[in-house]
């Protein structure tokens, strides 16, 4: 088998061309060819896109924006904004692009993702100067999804004509982290049933999981969840939200894991939003679940790029109604005896089996679940004083 080799193999004292968009899966060691190749003498400036992935970059790499004075370019001269900070000052002033020999556009999708969203003045300035040809300034970008430079496309279609693509993505020989399972969901509620079939690994193997969603509501919702289950779940989202700001103990939380790539005890579950969903590289060999509550397909490899090795299983949110394959183990009390539609349908409560409406199964998509695990399901039908009752009995198969 031919060893995987990593981005700076493959680029290593490439000359690249004005406006080139490299495309490379997350683990093919991005930020190591950025920092330790691409850049070299000169004036350089590093765009990212959330203040977590700058502050781990100010505190890494070789940069000064985290100088108070600073007295001109040293042989190494990089500079770190996100792109919001960048779109801010060239809206005023767009002659500070042709201070930089280069600049460098990291996670460059999300940057189109988040003014789409938010209609960002500041961020729609960064896009205007950002896609265009400067004579004495390169602008490279980087990404491992180009879908969202795809749309932008469809507004600019001259975008074709300046972006020179170097694509790794179907590329077999390059370095990438792999799963060894992937699993899916269509609803919140489900993610209660791989919490479940790991818990002998929770419990005795050490395992961490990564749990992934928009909403902190739903974070919320989902730290609940682990809490019934007796994990140890911790939720991180903005420090910039002063709407819902987060306590000590969760910035605590949030310090270590950017500085140590790992959770701290007695934590066995992080749940995080948009806000972490790059900018920080999870090490820690024990996060081996990772669960993204998302079918966008851009996010599903963002967040899971954020764990730096091999994982046991991915678990990703689809739009298809029908309702994956799920563990269901049901209390022995409800076997062998016969049950109304009322008593079923309050164990599908008890499990709290929705479909994608966020509705409740009927009783019968219940039984069809049941009986692709093992179990079968019989009815009865009994008539007293003239009305027919139907009865349904589970056993194990």
């Amino acid at each position: 088998m031919n060893e995987k080799k990593f981005l700076s193999y493959f680029l290593k004292d490439k000359d690249f061309e004005n406006n080139s968009l490299i495309i490379s899966p997350t683990g093919s060691g991005k930020t190591h060819f950025i920092f330790s190749e691409l850049i070299k003498k000169g004036r350089y400036l590093y765009l990212c896109d959330n203040e977590n992935l700058k502050t781990v970059i100010e505190e890494k790499e070789r940069t000064f924006s985290n100088r108070k004075v600073i007295e001109g370019f040293d042989d190494f001269s990089v500079e770190v904004m996100c792109y919001k900070e960048f779109g801010r000052k060239v809206r005023y002033d767009n002659e500070i692009v042709n201070k930089y020999e280069t600049i460098v556009c990291d996670e460059i999708h999300n940057l189109i993702d988040y003014q789409t969203f938010n209609n960002d003045v500041e961020l729609s300035h960064a896009i205007k100067e950002l896609f265009k040809k400067y004579d004495g300034t390169k602008i490279i970008y980087f990404t491992a999804t180009p879908y969202y430079l795809e749309v932008l496309e469809k507004d600019y279609p001259a975008l074709n004509e300046i972006l020179a693509v170097i694509d790794f993505s179907g590329n077999k020989d390059i370095q990438r982290y792999i799963n060894k399972r992937e699993a899916y969901i269509n609803h919140l509620s489900q993610v209660q049933f791989q919490l479940d079939e790991y818990k002998q690994s929770f419990e005795y193997a050490n395992l961490k999981c990564l749990i992934f969603t928009r909403e902190i509501s739903a974070m919320k919702s989902l730290e609940k969840m682990c809490k019934s289950r007796n994990l140890k779940p911790i939720c991180i989202w903005s420090r910039n939200n002063l709407v819902i700001e987060m306590n000590l103990e969760q910035l605590r939380v949030r310090d270590y894991l950017l500085k140590n790539g790992a959770l701290p005890e007695p934590y066995n579950v992080l749940i995080i939003n948009r806000s972490l969903e790059t900018g920080i590289n999870i090490i820690d060999k024990d996060m081996n679940l990772a669960i993204v509550n998302t079918t966008n397909l851009t996010q599903q490899i963002q967040v899971r790029g954020r764990i730096r090795h091999d994982i046991d299983l991915l678990v990703v949110r689809t739009k298809e109604q029908k309702l994956p394959d799920i563990k269901i183990d049901l209390d022995e009390k409800y076997l062998n005896i016969e049950l109304t539609k009322d008593e079923v349908e309050e164990i599908i409560v008890k499990l709290n089996l929705k479909n994608k409406k966020n509705q409740y199964v009927t009783v019968t998509k219940f039984r069809e679940i049941l009986e692709k695990h093992k179990y079968k399901v019989q009815t009865k039908r009994k008539t007293a004083n003239y009305v027919k009752t139907t009865y349904y009995i589970v056993s194990e198969k």
